[in-house]
């Protein structure tokens, strides 16, 4: 999760606005990537190994828009 968080935060810091709907736009996109080069592996991942690492990213993303809602 760790890698996903920092990736995500550098993403955003790099957001000129860094709204609710800015910082979506950009778990999506991510996300999207994510699941996308993880089934054109080869090998390829199984389903359980590709729903591990967009479990991770959700994680990451919920530990951010955290730090969003105390501040």
């Amino acid at each position: 999760m760790a890698a996903f968080t920092a990736l995500l935060r550098a993403m955003i810091g790099n957001l000129p606005e860094q709204s609710a709907g800015e910082r979506a736009a950009v778990y999506q996109r991510i996300r999207d990537k994510l699941v996308y080069q993880l089934e054109k592996r080869d090998p390829p991942l199984s389903e359980e190994q590709i729903e591990r690492q967009v479990v991770k990213m959700r994680d990451a993303i919920v530990a951010i828009e955290q730090d969003y809602a105390d501040s």
